[in-house]
């Protein structure tokens, strides 16, 4: 837990809203709270799957918009411009980089500028201790997607990065967020527990 605050405290000094949580089950209670009565958008993220989020918040969102994995239509662009959007990072650094790989980049838009509030659901096992490492994890996250997806790219033959341009490639897009950027608030709750890839 100590790794955990020490970095909550940071992305506070980078201007994000940060919590940590002990578990998966508290902060699902407190999102719930948080959305009630608003729109949703959901990215396809693992961890908010794991922690039940797209079942749970039905009973308390007004409406909710989900990515569907390979399409970028008329839900993910909903989902852009909800009230709050729901997703995860393949990695964090210590000094508060967040790292994020996108194919079609709805997610990472999504990030940036749209929704009245992001909220980055972030699992203990996806911090890393420098930017460097950061990016490499969220590179080998991206290699384990494209398996799990059963892509038709050279990483999920090879297991490794092969730096492709391939038309089913994952990783069109790689944001790394410095900082909070102007006019979106973006809450990052950091949770004792290891959550998604």
């Amino acid at each position: 837990m100590q790794q955990l605050e020490e970095l909550s405290k940071v992305l506070r000094k980078r201007g994000y809203e940060s919590e940590v949580f002990s578990s998966g089950s508290l902060v699902s209670e407190k999102v719930c709270k948080m959305v009630k009565g608003h729109t949703i958008g959901f990215s396809n993220s693992m961890t908010i799957r794991r922690l039940g989020l797209p079942d749970s918040v039905k009973n308390y969102a007004k409406r909710f918009f989900t990515h569907i994995p390979g399409r970028g239509g008329e839900e993910e662009r909903r989902a852009l411009t909800a009230d709050y959007y729901l997703t995860s990072a393949n990695a964090i650094s210590m000094d508060g980089h967040i790292v994020n790989i996108d194919g079609t980049g709805n997610r990472v838009a999504a990030t940036c500028f749209g929704p009245g509030e992001v909220i980055y659901l972030i699992g203990k096992n996806k911090i890393t201790e420098t930017l460097d490492e950061a990016t490499k994890r969220a590179k080998w996250v991206a290699v384990k997607l494209a398996q799990y997806y059963h892509r038709n790219t050279p990483c999920a033959i090879t297991g490794k990065c092969e730096n492709c341009l391939s038309d089913d490639c994952i990783c069109s897009v790689t944001l790394i967020h410095r900082k909070k950027p102007y006019g979106t608030d973006i809450s990052v709750f950091l949770i004792n527990e290891e959550l998604g890839l």
